[in-house]
């Protein structure tokens, strides 16, 4: 049986759902209402060093990286039945 730390994991994913919020919304400040379609996966998405872009795409670049840890780290943790 596998049981994930639901808190842990929940926290990841609020995270997440933060980071890539802020992120979206400066593409959008940036690049207008289809700048995440036009150039999310384009180095534009990454924004220059030091910019706010830049900023917020670490950030959910992090958040990504956790969560998805947390989601690979629970799936193959058996937990043996008492």
């Amino acid at each position: 049986m596998i049981l994930p730390n639901l808190t842990r994991l929940a926290l990841t994913e609020a995270a997440l759902a933060s980071a890539d919020r802020l992120w979206r919304e400066e593409m959008h400040r940036i690049y207008g209402p289809d700048g995440v379609l036009t150039y999310g996966y384009a180095p534009e998405g990454q924004g220059g060093l030091g910019t706010s872009l830049r900023r917020s795409y670490e950030a959910r670049r992090v958040a990504v990286a956790l969560w998805r840890n947390e989601r690979h780290h629970h799936r193959y943790k058996a937990v043996t039945p008492c």
